[in-house]
């Protein structure tokens, strides 16, 4: 019997690996209020909830199931620029983002690609929720409340169309200050992680106001630990360091003065001091300094779901 058993478990991997990320997706698809399996098939122009009648449209193989209003992305001046950009330079953004913003990436970076590495994507459900433009592995869940041309599942972060215990990892890269309720898409990744599953966050502290499209709240290491309370929580450090935090506030404060009061001028003064981001790289040292934490960009944080 334990051999037919494991028999039948090797086949199953060997036909998930065979499964692109769009069609793991469908699997696990359910209706993001009952949590009932929605049903529907790869070539339907919608999958439906049996129980409560919602929605899901199918475009093109992109599930759309909530997210934003294309009022709302275009709400912000300085948010509809970045939608400007994010849409015509597509995966090249994030390259962008390393080079001319006043944010050390690089730990970010190495954090990112450390934490896919422990898993097999291949047979591992892992989703990255806020994915934006960006693509981290062909193999890994994008979501994101704009239907970007990457992103795999239009949805609001706290009601996921995701069945419970069905994800083995989670990423929230620079996504909770922009939802409405932290705790409710923190308490959706315990809801879909399966025990076990883990969850790699990043957040700010001490940043300047960035709508995407909007910009709620920040939080301390303190308030992360407590954010993330129902999990066991593995590591809390610095996301990128002290430097970025000051490039930031500086780059903010000289655009106000330099502006006279009069906000046409703030518009073309503040992209002019991107030209002091080159010095966010004293954080690749002072991101270890002892107490980092205490006036860092931002923060992250990797924990797992208990078992029990």
């Amino acid at each position: 019997m334990t051999a037919v058993a494991n028999s039948t478990t090797n086949r199953q991997q060997k036909q998930l690996t065979e499964l692109t990320i769009r069609e793991r997706l469908r699997l696990h698809l359910c209706c993001p209020e009952c949590h009932c399996p929605m049903k529907g098939d790869g070539a339907a122009e919608a999958w439906q909830c049996p129980q409560c009648n919602r929605v899901a449209e199918n475009h093109a193989g992109q599930i759309r199931c909530g997210g934003f209003t294309v009022s709302e992305v275009k709400a912000d001046w300085f948010n509809r620029l970045k939608e400007f950009v994010k849409r015509r330079m597509g995966t090249l953004y994030q390259l962008a983002i390393d080079w001319i913003s006043p944010i050390y990436t690089g730990h970010r970076n190495r954090s990112i690609k450390a934490y896919l590495s422990s898993f097999n994507l291949k047979r591992e459900f892992v989703a990255d929720l806020g994915s934006g433009p960006l693509r981290q592995s062909d193999d890994v869940l994008c979501c994101d409340g704009v239907n970007y041309e990457n992103v795999d599942l239009v949805t609001d972060l706290e009601q996921l169309p995701i069945a419970g215990n069905s994800c083995d990892g989670i990423m929230s890269i620079a996504v909770l200050e922009h939802v409405t309720d932290p705790r409710a898409h923190v308490a959706e990744m315990v809801r879909v992680l399966k025990p076990g599953g883990r969850v790699l966050c990043f957040i700010p502290f001490v940043q300047g106001f960035h709508a995407s499209p909007y910009d709620y709240q920040r939080y301390t290491c303190s308030g992360m630990r407590h954010l993330f309370r129902d999990f066991e929580v593995i590591s809390v450090v610095p996301a990128d360091g002290p430097t970025s935090a000051l490039i930031w506030t500086l780059q903010e404060w000289l655009a106000m003065v330099l502006s006279l009061g009069i906000r046409p001028v703030y518009k073309v003064i503040y992209p002019l001091t991107y030209i002091l981001s080159p010095l966010k790289l004293l954080d690749v040292v002072l991101r270890h300094h002892p107490m980092a934490l205490n006036i860092t960009s931002s923060i992250v944080i990797e924990a797992r779901k208990p078992l029990h």
